[in-house]
């Protein structure tokens, strides 16, 4: 009697060891779901409980379809996360305080992930590297290069050219010059720089990064989970970054780029430590050039897609210069349809797909990550007409719809922390778009290669497929 008692107490106490981790699963999730100050939020019930639903849509590239479903669903406050809100309007964040929060709690401040008192610093900093003088000292730079690539592509023994390739290449060409003072030479060598190379997969480890940060203290042990691979090529990227930092750095010449009138203010006020340098500079590479390029991917997937609209835009053009070289940057700051075309096209495809890096709410909600994704926000019938549709005249003022929420259109960012080279992004945006619709007339390489730009991969940057399109030379107009 007392054997089968002991037996059967020792089986108790194997189930009692053996339910208490699920019964802890389960009461923390009714926690959040239930009790958490954030329950009356709306959200699927499994994301609401956990993080990790979180995690896994992120490592899978498909958080930015899973969040456009819930906006969809659930309206355009989405809980989306124990302490996470979505949001798919924008107006809080233009009219509330939020805090920046960095992916990695030990790492340097930069000027992409920071606190307040960085962020002012670095702003102060960099200003003027952005200003419209800057950007016209700037402009022959990125004029020259757009001149090289039109010619190395009319030069080209290959009709087909692929514009993922092609424009990664100038964008970070441009990047690398006003950044580092050196070009990565793509463009002219046709091969991709290894800075380059590497940095394909900064985004993904970043956003595996920024996602396992959600677990202290197990964090660090979870970071064994992200490819080897990718930590070590991030590794590189930074040691590369920071020695071309120095170097130009080192170089005791005025130059029309990033780094002069920023030298000149930290010098005077200081601003940037020397540590900072590498980062930051990395950072304005990655941010003016890998944007840019998808962006441009984008349009130019959409009008390969869309006959009327790159007819629409072809005219506007070859009626408004009638040589290459009027294509400046200056005079195509004045062609509205040009700017409704880049317009339309980063709305459909953000070129930043997911509100990253989150920020933190102050003063009572110092736990609350808020967000504002720009993919599901623009996928969304009560922001967009016709939300899934290339409309590029909706940014036209003669055409513009009711139900446009134009306050929603937040390509770059939102509110205070706004790309702070936005003028610079569209000068080269539309320069480029100019001269390559003046200079060639180009249709798909294979007319099945139709999607969605929504149905790829995003791990904060876009995981872009390649776009092949043929080119046909035109002549100079009479």
């Amino acid at each position: 009697m007392t054997d089968s008692l002991s037996s059967s107490e020792s089986a108790l106490g194997l189930l009692i060891h053996a339910l208490l981790p699920l019964l802890t699963v389960f009461l923390f999730g009714g926690f959040n779901v239930w009790i958490h100050p954030l329950r009356h939020y709306p959200g699927p019930i499994l994301w609401r409980a956990f993080r990790l639903p979180y995690v896994v849509a992120m490592h899978k590239g498909q958080l930015h379809k899973r969040l456009k479903e819930f906006h969809t669903m659930y309206g355009s406050i989405v809980r989306i996360a124990p302490n996470e809100l979505s949001y798919a309007d924008s107006w809080p964040f233009h009219r509330n305080r939020t805090w920046f929060k960095k992916h990695t709690p030990d790492g340097l401040h930069s000027i992409m992930g920071f606190d307040e008192a960085s962020h002012a610093r670095y702003k102060r900093a960099f200003v003027n590297a952005f200003s419209d003088k800057s950007l016209r000292d700037q402009a022959p730079i990125v004029e020259g290069y757009v001149d090289l690539l039109v010619s190395k592509l009319r030069q080209s023994t290959s009709k087909i050219a692929e514009l993922e390739d092609v424009f990664q290449s100038l964008a970070f060409d441009i990047g690398s010059e006003l950044s580092f003072g050196e070009s990565f030479d793509s463009t002219k060598s046709g091969k991709t720089h290894p800075w380059v190379e590497v940095a394909k997969d900064f985004g993904k480890g970043l956003a595996l990064i920024a996602s396992i940060n959600q677990y202290p203290p197990v964090d660090q042990l979870l970071r064994f989970v992200i490819p080897k691979k990718v930590l070590a090529k991030m590794k590189d990227h930074a040691i590369m970054s920071n020695a071309m930092s120095q170097k130009r750095l080192a170089m005791d010449t005025d130059r029309p780029d990033f780094v002069t009138p920023t030298k000149k203010h930290v010098e005077a006020k200081g601003g940037i430590g020397p540590e900072e340098w590498g980062i930051n500079l990395m950072i304005l590479v990655f941010a003016s050039s890998e944007t840019i390029a998808t962006a441009l991917v984008g349009i130019f997937r959409h009008l390969v897609q869309h006959s009327g609209v790159l007819q629409h835009l072809t005219t506007e053009l070859r009626t408004t210069f009638s040589s290459e070289d009027e294509i400046r940057i200056d005079p195509t700051m004045y062609l509205p349809y040009l700017d409704a075309v880049i317009n339309e096209g980063l709305r459909l495809n953000p070129p930043v797909a997911i509100g990253a890096p989150p920020k933190v709410v102050p003063k009572g909600g110092d736990t609350t990550y808020v967000s504002y994704n720009q993919f599901a926000a623009n996928r969304q019938a009560y922001n967009f007409h016709l939300p899934n549709t290339f409309l590029p005249e909706r940014f036209l003022a003669s055409h513009n719809h009711p139900k446009d929420d134009m306050t929603s259109f937040n390509p770059f960012s939102v509110g205070r922390h706004q790309f702070i080279g936005l003028k610079l992004a569209y000068a080269e945006m539309r320069i480029i778009v100019a001269r390559m619709i003046f200079a060639f007339d180009l249709k798909l390489a294979d007319e099945k290669d139709r999607f969605d730009w929504g149905e790829q991969e995003t791990y904060i940057f876009w995981k872009k497929r390649p776009l092949n399109v043929v080119l046909f030379p035109t002549k100079e107009l009479s």
